[in-house]
């Protein structure tokens, strides 16, 4: 129960507003949250590079190297899935942990 004989000094509510609060973005529309996005783009990336190379040795009988830097080895495996599942022999070789390198091969 709230007393109305209260004694001390009198506080006065400030009417300065408060700024109104950042948009959050829904789920519905594409927002992926930080790291989701990091690791898109970077699969985005690395699928990019690849279809780069694959278009500048179309036609040679050479195989395509597409070296990886600083790779997120289960975005890797899976990019190479893919290039596996569309008809690609794929290699891949692992650098150290040092390293964080990898050379993917496709013939």
């Amino acid at each position: 129960m709230f007393s109305n004989n209260i004694k001390g000094p009198r506080k006065l509510v400030s009417n300065r507003q408060l700024p109104p609060p950042a948009p959050v973005p829904s789920k519905t529309e594409g927002y992926l949250p930080t790291r989701a996005t990091a690791t898109k783009k970077y699969k985005d990336k690395l699928i990019g590079k690849i279809n780069a190379a694959i278009e500048k040795n179309i036609g040679t009988a050479d195989p395509i190297y597409v070296s990886v830097i600083n790779y997120n080895v289960a975005v890797v495996n899976e990019v190479i899935e893919s290039l596996r599942n569309a008809g690609w022999d794929v290699g891949c070789i692992y650098g150290s942990e040092q390293d964080r390198a990898a050379a993917i091969t496709l013939s």
